[in-house]
């Protein structure tokens, strides 16, 4: 009886294992860049005009990468120590 037991709780959990196709594969990775200057922002930064409005606000431009098995999937913000990243537009 035990053993039929045991065999069922295993059964139950083997659908749990499998991973979900759009579930991510890592934990996000946090890329926060140096701004100085808003001509900097031109040179390397992916969205330069996000890149803009977070110097004007005194904040540093930043990207969250979420890896997915398509791909990652990059959301820009801006950065602050004291509050972390912020996405573009929301308080």
């Amino acid at each position: 009886m035990f053993r039929y037991l045991v065999l069922f709780i295993f059964v139950l959990g083997i659908p749990s294992l499998s991973p979900d196709p759009n579930e991510e594969i890592s934990k996000p990775f946090l890329r926060v860049f140096p701004t100085y200057r808003p001509e900097e922002c031109e040179d390397w930064a992916i969205m330069p005009f996000v890149c803009k409005r977070c110097l004007w606000e005194g904040k540093r431009y930043a990207q969250e990468i979420r890896f997915f098995e398509d791909g990652p999937y990059r959301t820009h913000g801006c950065y602050t120590d004291a509050k972390g990243f912020e996405i573009l537009g929301e308080k």
